[in-house]
């Protein structure tokens, strides 16, 4: 593959940085192969609060949550806020805009990822997110009202 010509001899933080260009761009078949065949991806959240949610081990199961978040939303915007690399850890920091295609709600997004290399392939993705507001926005959870009986200087605050 085009892409596995292009890594293999640049840093993992490039690596890195190709990754979620093609992640962006909705590029699975470029994603999947910088990951290593026994990869292990865990998406952490409740699965009844994001199908997404949960442990993937392998190729197919990866493909398989990478192409139905791209069928369920777009990607608008994409910044990588950090990347840092430490042998055969690291950690990306990032943020996305993204349109979620069912009901046209837009979500802010933040991430931080935790990521191991084996052999200059992606061994494990450990994905950290806010699991609330991304299914309040899709539709798997709801906002309580407010009960509108406390005054403002209580607020946001316990009261016993």
């Amino acid at each position: 593959m085009a892409l596995h010509l292009v890594t293999t001899d640049i840093s993992r933080e490039q690596k890195l940085k190709v990754g979620y260009a093609a992640w962006a761009r909705g590029d699975v078949a470029a994603l999947v192969s910088m990951f290593a065949d026994d990869c292990e991806f865990t998406l952490v959240g409740n699965a009844a609060l994001n199908p997404h949610a949960g442990l993937r081990i392998g190729i197919p199961g990866l493909r398989e949550v990478f192409e139905h978040f791209h069928r369920m939303f777009t990607v608008r915007e994409f910044l990588l806020e950090k990347v840092i690399v430490k042998e055969d850890d690291a950690i990306v920091h990032w943020h996305s805009t993204l349109l979620f295609r069912p009901n046209g709600r837009v979500i802010d997004s933040e991430r931080c990822d935790l990521i191991q290399f084996r052999q200059g392939h992606i061994r494990s993705l450990r994905c950290f997110y806010d699991s609330a507001s991304m299914a309040i926005a899709t539709g798997r959870a709801q906002v309580a009202a407010a009960s509108g009986s406390g005054d403002a200087s209580t607020a946001g605050r316990k009261v016993s």
